[in-house]
């Protein structure tokens, strides 16, 4: 795929930057876009069944896509676990742990566990817990040396810093995790070297590493897994009971976003049609900035791109149900959603393109806020944030390019909403940006301009604070003068 097919524009040379609404008058072209986008969003569309299956393995059958109530989610086929007597004590004290490792050694295990599934799988939208993520501890715990890379992991976390801060215990446990991973490494039969007990051991030094922002080391472990991966035949062979899938892909895509660099996994499987937006999942209406929007984008933009926002679009609405109802994601359908977007986004580029790829960047970046919190860092993705800030400021600096009001008002808002920044008195040229579009749209309520936010891609109890704020701050803006400096610029 040429670089050249990817980022061609495909909108007409001479377009000038204007800020339309939707309700005034168009040309004839986007008249009849906008009447035969509302066609197909009629009930001219047929509706698809809602069972879906794995965008990872597409043989596999993930079952219906519907909201689940808490205790509703399917039972998982039982995990490989370690037979054990019947609890007495503590929590630990019945495990068969290996020789030298004492149950109160690994109490603190636990919050590696309630860190990692929390940040995981966001409580508002999603059931607590994945089902198998209670099954793999024993089985983990087993093996001396992914219980030294989880002690190690949990110790890094207590400490903090760099490596050379790291504290004795971490540092013992780091030296016997390395030096246990390479005895099997080195092993004539690799079925040790490629389990998933192996997997989970360079998946913890991963994260270890990410956390103390070495992200030389990050790189090498991922291709670490890459390499075990494919030798037990793809993403598509790991055991789908204790989430392997999940857990190799999420490191893969976090390293992607910490470097700017491709995924190293999917990079030849790619489906690009929707995966969720086509399924008619919620009756949400966004009318008339959805019609618009989409079919704006239908006739500017690469539809593989196109299809990752309309998926992630699904998403938000999904997930403002799921707030405000007592239903939920399933883990497993959040995990296969979350893949699917990310993998689509990472693997395209439009640098050539200031639109195509200020909106991809976009998309990537509000994904970070969605998919890949990391509650225990702040800012993870720095360069995610600066390719963000650099095609925002490109995209600004181009003469030719129309955009619709509701996407140049989520892309200004967004920004702020990523950055988590404080709003300032004295604009910066964001700011001043999204004061034109506040200005020229006519928009004077946060009420009016969440309705518009929510056409794009907007999930009320993550955006919504943030989201307020910049919008409060830049009404101050323009009642303090800057809708005159605004006007001025814009006649």
């Amino acid at each position: 795929m040429s670089d050249s097919a990817m980022s061609k524009p495909q909108y007409a040379v001479g377009f000038h930057f204007v800020v339309s609404t939707p309700t005034q008058t168009q040309d004839k072209h986007v008249r009849r876009a906008i009447r035969s986008h509302a066609t197909k969003a009629g009930g001219g569309a047929r509706r698809q069944d809602a069972k879906l299956r794995s965008w990872i393995s597409p043989n596999r059958e993930l079952g219906s896509l519907k909201l689940a109530m808490p205790g509703e989610a399917p039972t998982p086929a039982p995990t490989l676990s370690v037979s054990s007597p019947r609890r007495i004590g503590s929590d630990f004290s019945g495990l068969q742990l290996p020789l030298g490792i004492e149950s109160h050694m690994i109490q603190e295990l636990v919050k590696l566990i309630d860190i990692n599934s929390h940040g995981v799988y966001p409580y508002e939208i999603c059931l607590d817990v994945h089902p198998v993520e209670r099954g793999w501890f024993p089985y983990m715990i087993s093996d001396l040396c992914c219980l030294h890379s989880m002690m190690f992991s949990i110790q890094a976390f207590t400490d903090g810093g760099s490596y050379n801060q790291l504290s004795r215990r971490a540092c013992l446990h780091y030296a016997k995790t390395l030096q246990l991973l390479q005895a099997r490494l080195n092993e004539i039969d690799q079925t040790v070297a490629t389990s998933d007990t192996t997997i989970m051991v360079v998946f913890f030094l991963a994260s270890a590493a990410e956390l103390m922002e070495d992200y030389a080391t990050v790189e090498n472990h991922v291709k670490g897994l890459e390499k075990i991966v494919n030798l037990r035949g793809g993403v598509q062979a790991l055991n789908t009971h204790n989430n392997m899938q999940a857990k190799v892909c999420r490191a893969d895509l976090s390293y992607a976003l910490l470097s700017g660099k491709q995924p190293r996994l999917f990079r030849d499987e790619i489906q690009w049609s929707c995966f969720i937006a086509d399924r008619n999942l919620t009756q949400c209406s966004h009318q008339p900035h959805d019609i618009y929007v989409h079919a704006f984008l239908g006739a500017t933009v690469d539809k593989r791109l196109h299809n990752a926002l309309r998926d992630l679009h699904a998403f938000s609405c999904i997930s403002n149900l799921a707030y405000q109802t007592t239903r939920k994601l399933s883990p497993e359908i959040y995990n296969e959603i979350m893949i699917s977007i990310l993998y689509r986004l990472t693997n395209l580029s439009f640098e050539s393109d200031p639109f195509q790829e200020a909106l991809r960047v976009g998309l990537l970046a509000v994904s970070s806020t969605l998919f890949m919190q990391r509650q225990f860092m702040e800012n993870p993705y720095d360069h995610l944030l600066n390719l963000h800030r650099n095609s925002l400021w490109k995209l600004r600096e181009s003469t030719d390019i129309g955009i619709p009001v509701p996407i140049v008002l989520w892309l200004t808002m967004l920004l702020h909403v990523v950055e988590n920044r404080e709003p300032s008195s004295s604009p910066d040229w964001l700011s001043v940006w999204l004061d034109e579009v506040i200005f020229r749209a006519g928009i004077d309520s946060w009420h009016q301009a969440h309705e518009i936010l929510r056409s794009m891609v907007w999930v009320n109890f993550v955006h919504e604070s943030c989201g307020m704020l910049a919008f409060e701050a830049a009404m101050l803006r323009l009642e303090r003068g800057a809708g005159s400096e605004v006007e001025k610029a814009s006649s």
